[in-house]
């Protein structure tokens, strides 16, 4: 299944960690929400790494929906970890054109210009092209990097949502954003973890702390869901409804 040229793609925005993981089990995951997001015709927003689980769902796709499935979002500090191959000279590299630019919706706006400053952003941007990996736009810093990829995912098709695979530190940071940003209504989009054997157990037990201790209302348990296979997944994010209420 695919989209049409005049439909937004449903996009999925996965969280995950740069390495594989003790357990194959974190990798088969990566794989295996690969193949869903194909047979569902979504598409994926990423990090834009090329190893462990963020190489591995990337790779995966393309090899089954093709490049234009793929858009990884690389802050230019971190290229050179996260994006070898780039600056082993594996990629074209061109001014971005598919998508507006990072850079002038941090200026809350639309189209070219937008000023000096937003004019020299536009340089310093670039999007990369690999045959096995897809797109993946450069951006200035780690902070647009999340900005624009939640707005991907607030803007994208019916279904649309965010996936946390296993993870560390980074991929936690992540998660809770998109989830303290659906809070305060810059999104409507759930965000959903891959427990893969348990990984996320502890973050589930913290969730159900949280509001026993009533610094939270039942309406986080909506928005931040907790799934223990790839196939169930895309049913959560079509079945999401806005999880915020008064409480």
């Amino acid at each position: 299944m695919s989209s049409t040229p005049s439909q937004t793609p449903t996009r999925i925005c996965v969280f995950c960690g740069s390495k594989p993981g003790a357990s194959p089990a974190h990798l088969a995951a990566a794989r295996a929400l690969a193949r869903s997001m194909h047979d569902n015709g979504i598409h994926l927003v990423y990090g834009g790494g090329t190893t462990g689980l963020m190489g591995e769902v990337a790779r995966t796709l393309v090899k089954l929906s093709g490049q234009d499935a793929v858009m990884g979002v690389t802050p230019a500090q971190l290229l050179s970890w996260e994006r070898p191959d780039a600056s082993a000279g594996a990629e074209k590299t061109k001014k971005h054109t598919k998508v507006p630019g990072p850079w002038l919706l941090r200026m809350g706006q639309k189209g070219g210009g937008g000023g000096k400053r937003g004019d020299e952003e536009q340089e310093e941007a670039k999007l990369l092209l690999n045959e096995e990996y897809g797109h993946v736009t450069i951006v200035p810093d780690i902070q647009i990097r999340k900005k624009y990829m939640m707005e991907l995912i607030r803007d994208g098709g019916p279904g649309s949502g965010f996936v946390a695979l296993s993870g560390g530190i980074g991929t936690l940071d992540e998660l809770m954003e998109v989830v303290s940003w659906n809070q305060m209504g810059a999104h409507t989009r759930g965000s959903c973890m891959l427990n893969v054997d348990g990984y996320w157990d502890g973050v589930v037990q913290w969730v159900d702390k949280v509001i026993e201790e009533q610094f939270a209302g039942e309406y986080v348990r909506r928005i931040l869901g907790s799934v223990s296979s790839a196939g169930e997944v895309v049913g959560w994010l079509k079945g999401y409804e806005d999880g915020r209420t008064s409480e």
